[in-house]
C-alpha cells in the first residue's frame, strides 16, 4: 500500500510540476517578432489637408489604410487634438502643378467609378517619429482624384506605408547602409 500511496501523492504534484515547466518552455520559444513583440502604437497625423477631406477625416482615413498594409508589429491610431504624440508618423501633402505650362485643363474622371474630383499630383511625404525622435522619412509621387472613394489614393497611402515601415522600408536600412528605392515616382 506505500507504493500507491507514494504514486498517488507524485500523480497529484507531478502534472503541476509538468504544467508549470511547460509554460516556462513555451515563454522561451522564440516567436516571430510581431507575434512576440508588442505592437508599437503610431499616431498618424496629416500636417495638411487634401481637397474632399477634413483634417480629422484624413488621419482616419490615414490610420485606416495603413492597418490594411499588413504590419504586424505597427498599431495606428488617428492623432488626437491632445498634442504630439512620441511615436507617430506625420503625413503631408503637397498639391503639384499641373504639367503643360499655361494650360489648367485637367481630364475628369468618369463618374461610376466611386472617385470625385479632379486629377491632381501630389507630392506625399511620411515622416516617422519614436519616443519624439525623427526616424526617417519617404516621399512619393501620386494622382490624387479627390475624397474618400479614390483608389489610387488609397493604393499610395498603403504603398507609402510600406516604404516607410515594411521589411524592406525606409525604417528598416537604417544604419545598414542600403537604401530602398522609392517606389513609385
Amino acid at each position: 500500500m506505500t507504493g500507491l500511496r507514494d504514486l498517488s501523492r507524485w500523480v497529484g504534484f507531478y502534472p503541476a510540476v509538468l504544467l508549470a515547466r511547460l509554460a516556462a518552455a513555451i515563454a522561451t520559444i522564440p516567436f516571430g517578432s510581431s507575434i512576440a513583440a508588442a505592437a508599437t502604437t503610431l499616431e498618424v497625423a496629416a500636417s495638411n489637408g487634401l481637397p474632399g477631406f477634413h483634417r480629422a477625416e484624413l488621419q482616419r482615413y490615414l490610420a485606416l489604410h495603413m492597418s490594411q498594409t499588413g504590419l504586424g508589429e505597427w498599431r495606428f491610431e488617428p492623432a488626437t487634438s491632445s498634442g504630439v504624440a512620441a511615436n507617430r508618423v506625420e503625413w503631408t501633402f503637397k498639391l503639384n502643378p499641373y504639367a503643360g505650362g499655361a494650360v489648367r485643363n485637367a481630364a475628369r474622371r468618369p463618374a461610376n467609378d466611386g472617385a470625385t474630383g479632379v486629377h491632381r499630383p501630389i507630392t506625399i511625404e511620411a515622416r516617422l517619429y519614436l519616443n519624439g525622435e525623427y526616424q526617417t522619412l519617404i516621399e512619393q509621387q501620386a494622382v490624387f482624384w479627390g475624397g474618400p472613394n479614390d483608389p489610387e489614393f488609397a493604393e499610395a497611402v498603403a504603398s507609402a506605408a510600406q516604404a516607410l515601415l515594411g521589411a524592406s522600408g525606409a525604417y528598416r536600412t537604417i544604419g545598414s547602409g542600403t537604401y530602398a528605392a522609392s517606389p513609385t515616382r
